[in-house]
């Protein structure tokens, strides 16, 4: 799409084939640097990408990727395991993740979960290293850390989450969300799991 406005049916599959394949995210390059039509490029080939993601079997992929992850796995591998499972189950509106290093979203996304992931990080990179990766959808908390209550400070951000969600249109009232966060504040906790339904 360099000179063209259309893509050519090899540009087209090209794209397609790289989602279902697994990439995490694909990128334009002579197209937006110096093509004749790069905003009509970005919008289409987003459109192959919806479009080819709509055509995966998540739970299928899941449960190949669960079977090749080596055995014993981390405490934070098993978690994301059990939250996509859960969310499959669950046939969750999304997965809400708390995190303070990423680890816990770019684990949640190696399993390919049907729903998206709000990764929620008062961490600016951290956040912007999250777009990186297959359907997570960062949110920078805006607010100061709470260290007299951190129960109170955990639920605020679960809160934000969701109403994020809901102006997106993802989430509804009634809808199920599975939750990740810690058992302690620090980076290298998350081990618990909650379904919650919205109100």
């Amino acid at each position: 799409m360099v000179s063209k406005p259309r893509p050519t049916r090899a540009e087209t599959s090209d794209v397609a084939n790289a989602v279902l394949d697994g990439a995490d995210c694909v990128m334009l390059s002579g197209e937006t640097a110096k093509g004749k039509y790069p905003v009509e490029a970005v919008d289409i080939m987003h459109r192959i990408c919806c479009e080819a993601e709509s055509a995966m079997f998540h739970r299928v992929v899941f449960d190949e990727l669960r079977l090749l992850t080596p055995k014993p796995t981390e405490t934070l591998t098993t978690t994301a395991i059990a939250a996509v499972d859960a969310a499959f189950f669950q046939n969750a509106a999304a997965i809400i993740c708390l995190t303070t290093t990423g680890r816990t979203a770019f684990n949640l996304s190696h399993f390919r979960p049907h729903c998206p992931i709000i990764s929620v990080t008062r961490d600016r990179e951290v956040a912007h290293i999250c777009h990186l990766y297959r359907g997570i959808h960062p949110l920078v908390f805006p607010h100061p850390k709470d260290k007299s209550d951190w129960a109170n400070d955990m639920e605020k951000r679960f809160l934000y989450a969701i109403e994020w969600g809901k102006k997106k249109g993802f989430i509804q009232k009634g809808s199920t969300i599975i939750a990740l966060s810690g058992w302690k504040p620090g980076p290298a906790n998350t081990n618990t799991i909650r379904i919650l339904i919205v109100e």
